[in-house]
């Protein structure tokens, strides 16, 4: 059982189920447990077997109940964990002529020696509602008894003065009741319960007792203490059991929420934060937001941490809180070290550690358990640091913030923070304007294709006189005796050389489906592979080419046949030839025939590819000069994905979510728009080595390009004058190529996040403020799911933006994602309220780390030591809540 001796909880503040208001067997008024012999033993069992971590034991006047119980359950359950504190409830005199009393509970450290807070009582002097001018009666059993416990009361400024002679301020914690019997219920007048005497009795207590309703006006809401000036107060919430039936209905189902060590020192850290470590609800806190989260570090063995140095980690284990952690240390203590090697387990540290040539020792034996969601059993996945592993949180790296000076490398910074660092060009559209101005080279190439004479043979004119000079050769060697068979005969030839052609076209098509058919069921094949593991009964049928086939082969023989039969006809013709006694060189007619027919056939089927051909390059160049349109589309679709993305960041959350995104972002002035940016210094770098500057003296200007506008009109009206037009001559390498080729443009034209934070630009932001930004961003993508570690921010930013800014940010963003801090900046520690505080330690090059919360005596001893301002840190909360006792 835990009781007098401090305990460490080195996982730090961690919510737990509190109920300060239980009253014991025996209690002074309204004992409803009645006297059987076992009834301890049954209130313990009941204490025991209860979700309830820390309890306040409850009686009026008296702590003897407390001290019988206590005696009770150590020797019940010697191991327990329960923790309990005594509470004293006392009757104060309500100064109302009617002698109603305020009720008024004192909880004692559970460290504080019997013999002491009996003395305390003993001192007390009691008044009664009988006489308030009673004198010499104290709280003792028997002045109680003799005045009745239940006309019993002390006065404000007794108890107060008492309490301040016998204790320290350290030893106890006054508790007032909110609302419901003995509440301070202030009346309208003098004669009722005075205002002012609420006030006063408001100002000596740290808590109230009370339920939901009363949360808003004491957690200093506008309609609420805030219009008095008060600080905030936290509510808590108990059972004020009386009976084993009201344990029964009850225990259990009042409690409070505490987010604390269950220790008086945690019990005080409340009254510090009470909007951050109260909560009354059902369900734990703990579990309100899911967010993924690092939950330990294990170190097996003492490890080198570099290869070949002295220094390592020594055997440990250190459980991680899901909130603030927060690791402080002196110089060369590890406290960095620790986060570098965590990063750098990852894959993310800039190191090895600030030095090139030394290497962290990557060991097996440091080991990281990674929790994937924040439910009570969530799986959980470990790695280790040999062989690393991928993991999406970020990681501010020493020195990082200041870095961060060129706004292009910010800008690409911050398009990994909106999840779209792969925002680039379109790869297909740059695969279609690649294939189309090839498709443009090629066409081109072929009208300027020469055979070995040096004869371009794919031109119009060239073609063109060919087919002439065929006819007029033919015309020589027909004669009005030869004119008839000679026409037959080249027509024959005609149709011959036709269908030749055809049958040729055939094959190729016939080869064309086979492979088509070949490389498409293939893929059907393996494609249907993968969806037999997912559906049984379905697949994609195979395709064949059969129908196709099967014409093919009809019509190759019929054709053939066709060739067959002009050729028999031609035999035909030159054997009537012969019959006729013809006197020439019928071989040498007939071949000419042949040959003159050919060239002309051959010329017209040339001309007419040569159409074809022209009407592709017009379409071409047609498609080419329209690139200006899906070369903006594509920049516009790139600038709407940035801002979806702004959009998205600042939408897709709860309204609870977009207040907190709100202050991390908008109420800073931050926003993001998508910019496509051209940049025409570059761009007119570029021209230079392109244009002949013997022509062009003022580069864009002379080219009227001034403006993205003009960049496009340029593309699609005037471009085709540098390539095949009137100005191509004045160019030094293919001017296309800077507007079409992406690893050209890319140098000048770009779409990057437009940012502007304190209504100024990037560009136009200081070194300092760049950092800020990036930081602030930082906070707010992924708010709520990843976690963040950030190596001495105080490093990177000054001392004003950490108090008035960062302290904030971070009290509101680790309900939503875990941080974890190195720092020796008191105010990110103490001010930021830490759940888990890791000192780190170096003995003679070997690193130790212990941990605990900001309500351990020996953590807080360390940060008064050890940070520069501790002390005061922690003075200044307490004067922001203004206790006085």
């Amino acid at each position: 059982m835990r009781q007098n001796n401090y305990p460490n909880y080195p996982k730090g503040s961690e919510w737990r189920k509190w109920d300060l208001h239980v009253h014991t067997p025996y209690t002074k008024l309204n004992n409803g447990y009645g006297g059987n012999s076992d009834v301890w033993d049954r209130f313990c069992d009941e204490i025991e077997k209860s979700d309830i971590s820390v309890f306040g034991i409850t009686d009026y006047f008296s702590l003897d109940n407390y001290f019988l119980f206590i005696e009770n359950f150590k020797r019940k359950y010697p191991e327990s964990e329960k923790v309990f504190f005594p509470n004293i409830e006392f009757r104060i005199d309500s100064k109302n002529k009617d002698g109603d009393h305020i009720q008024l509970h004192v909880i004692f450290s559970n460290s504080l020696e019997k013999n002491k807070l009996e003395q305390f009582l003993t001192r007390l002097r009691l008044v009664s509602t009988d006489d308030s001018n009673l004198t010499n009666k104290y709280c003792t059993n028997n002045d109680l008894s003799e005045v009745g416990y239940e006309n019993a009361m002390v006065t404000l400024e007794a108890l107060t003065n008492q309490l301040k002679n016998d204790f320290t301020e350290e030893e106890y914690i006054i508790i007032g009741v909110a609302n419901g019997y003995g509440s301070l219920r202030p009346g309208k007048n003098n004669d009722g319960r005075g205002a002012e005497y609420a006030k006063e009795i408001d100002k000596i207590c740290h808590i109230f007792f009370g339920d939901e309703d009363n949360i808003e006006f004491f957690l200093n809401k506008k309609s609420g203490r805030k219009q008095y000036n008060l600080p905030p107060k936290p509510v808590l919430k108990g059972s004020d059991c009386h009976s084993f039936e009201d344990i029964s209905s009850r225990l259990g189902k009042f409690f409070t929420w505490i987010k604390a060590d269950p220790t008086f020192e945690g019990l005080k850290q409340i009254i510090y934060e009470p909007e951050e470590r109260v909560r009354i609800q059902e369900n734990n806190p703990e579990y309100d937001f899911d967010k993924p989260n690092f939950s330990k570090i294990s170190i097996t063995q003492p490890l080198e941490v570099f290869n070949g140095e002295k220094v390592k980690f020594d055997k440990t284990e250190l459980p991680l809180n899901k909130n603030l952690v927060t690791i402080i240390g002196g110089r060369g203590t590890g406290k960095s070290l620790l986060l570098n090697y965590i990063a750098n387990t990852f894959k993310k540290s800039i190191l090895a550690y600030q030095n090139k040539d030394i290497r962290f020792n990557e060991s097996e034996h440091f080991a990281i358990e990674w929790q994937k969601s924040n439910t009570p059993q969530s799986e959980k996945i470990t790695f280790n640091a040999k062989d690393k592993g991928d993991l999406d949180f970020i990681f501010i790296e020493q020195g990082k913030l200041k870095n961060i000076s060129d706004y292009k490398i910010l800008a690409n910074e911050i398009k990994k923070l909106l999840k779209i660092e792969n925002l680039q060009f379109d790869e297909k559209l740059d695969k279609e304007i690649k294939e189309l101005l090839d498709d443009i080279k090629k066409l081109k190439e072929w009208f300027e294709y020469k055979n070995e004479k040096g004869e371009k043979i794919n031109d119009r004119q060239f073609n063109e006189s060919k087919k002439q000079e065929a006819e007029n050769l033919l015309k020589t060697i027909t004669t009005e005796d030869n004119k008839q068979k000679l026409e037959i005969y080249t027509s024959n030839i005609k149709t011959i050389n036709n269908c030749e052609n055809i049958l040729k076209r055939l094959n190729d098509i016939k080869n064309s489906l086979e492979k088509f058919q070949a490389d498409t069921n293939n893929t059907i094949n393996n494609v249907n592979s993968d969806i037999e593991k997912e559906i049984n009964d379905l697949s994609i049928p195979k395709i064949d080419f059969e129908s196709q086939t099967n014409a093919i082969k009809i019509i190759e023989e019929k054709i053939t046949t066709i060739i067959k039969d002009k050729k028999e006809k031609n035999n035909e013709i030159k054997k009537e030839f012969e019959r006729q006694g013809y006197k020439g060189d019928l071989e040498t007619l007939l071949r000419s025939a042949e040959k003159y027919q050919k060239d002309i056939q051959d010329a017209e089927v040339k001309l007419k590819e040569i159409k074809e051909k022209e009407k592709q390059l017009k379409e071409k160049n047609h498609q080419r000069n329209n690139l200006a349109d899906k070369l903006k589309d594509e920049y516009e679709r790139q600038k709407n994905e940035i801002e979806n993305a702004w959009y998205n960041l600042l939408s897709n959350f709860s309204e609870e979510q977009r207040k907190v995104i709100s202050k991390v972002l908008e109420r800073r002035g931050i926003s993001i728009n998508g910019i496509i940016y051209f940049d025409l210094k570059k761009f007119d770098e570029k021209l230079k080595e392109y244009l002949d500057l013997r022509t062009y003296k003022n580069l864009s200007q002379d080219l009227e390009i001034s403006s993205l506008d003009d960049y496009w009109n340029f593309i699609k009206n005037t471009l085709q004058d540098f390539i095949e037009g009137k100005d191509v001559e004045t160019t030094k390498k293919p001017l296309e190529d800077l507007f079409f080729n992406l690893h050209e443009r890319k140098n000048y034209l770009y779409v990057i996040p437009e940012i502007k934070f304190m209504d100024k630009k990037l560009e136009q932001l200081s070194v300092g403020q760049r950092g800020t930004l990036y930081l602030l961003l930082q906070l707010a993508t992924n708010t709520f799911s990843s976690p963040i570690i950030f190596d001495q921010p105080e490093d990177d930013l000054d001392n004003e933006f950490i108090t008035t800014e960062l302290v904030g940010l971070f009290k509101e963003l680790k309900q939503y994602r875990q941080i974890i801090i190195s720092t020796h900046n008191a105010n990110l520690v103490v001010t930021a309220d830490a759940e888990q505080v890791i000192v780190a330690n170096n003995n003679i090059e070997t690193l130790t780390y212990i941990s605990g919360s900001l309500e351990n005596s020996e953590i807080i001893s360390s940060v008064c030591k050890i940070l520069e301002g501790g002390i005061d840190a922690f003075r200044k909360r307490e004067r922001k809540y203004n206790i006085k006792i």
